[in-house]
């Protein structure tokens, strides 16, 4: 009886040392993704801060759709808005005319309106950056983050393939 409880004790003894094997070696993997992720994170936190440096530092570019005019600001505004729809009317699947109608919007504080414009933009041309980081902006500046994420990681794949 004793050596059937030794040898059953024995069992148990190994079973256990070989779960707690597995368990220190599924450990070790978890604290490696662990990393993987933390260094992920660090390198988009990093690429954006750049990001965002660089927006700020550039100035804007010029309206290339809209004619100089010497009228009041509000008049200019309306006469781009028009100018851009007249555009569009014509040629509905203009990337640039969509992203300089999506700023427009933007400036004016018309954010959803604006969204929508990108996102149209970006669905005739999903590889546009310009309109990818004003979107990204837009969605952060509104606290919506988690749209706001995954164009980020867009920016990053299409930069590190260009």
């Amino acid at each position: 009886m004793f050596p059937e409880k030794f040898q059953e004790l024995e069992d148990k003894i190994r079973l256990t040392a070989e779960v707690m094997a597995q368990l220190k070696h599924e450990k070790t993997q978890l604290e490696q993704k662990n990393q993987e992720a933390e260094q992920r994170i660090a390198d988009l936190e990093g690429e954006l801060q750049r990001l965002r440096a660089e927006r700020q530092t550039t100035s804007p570019s010029p309206d290339t759709l809209i004619p100089h005019v010497h009228t009041r600001p509000g008049d200019a505004q309306e006469q781009m808005l028009h100018h851009l729809t007249d555009t569009l009317i014509k040629e509905p699947t203009n990337v640039q005319a969509l992203f300089e109608l999506g700023n427009a919007y933007e400036r004016q504080g018309m954010y959803e309106q604006a969204i929508q414009e990108y996102r149209k933009a970006l669905k005739l041309d999903a590889n546009f950056v310009d309109a990818i980081e004003h979107l990204a902006f837009l969605l952060e500046k509104l606290n919506r983050d988690h749209e706001a994420s995954p164009l980020w990681e867009r920016i990053l794949s299409l930069k590190r393939h260009t």
